[in-house]
């Protein structure tokens, strides 16, 4: 697979945001306060996780 780094980023980020929410929507109360705290650890977590799945050196 020769995809370039942006196209994997975005892939990954795209899976892990949607994993995230999944998995929020399970353990947090559907309250707007837990919404908007799990929605900015969910950015905070899998944005750096996508950049470095993405453009690791192998």
């Amino acid at each position: 697979m020769n995809e370039s780094p942006r196209l994997q980023f975005v892939a990954v980020q795209s899976l892990l945001i949607i994993l995230g929410f999944a998995i929020a929507a399970q353990v947090s109360p559907p309250d707007v306060y837990s919404q908007i705290v799990s929605t900015v650890v969910i950015l905070v977590v899998t944005l750096p996780v996508s950049y470095w799945i993405a453009y690791r050196r192998d």
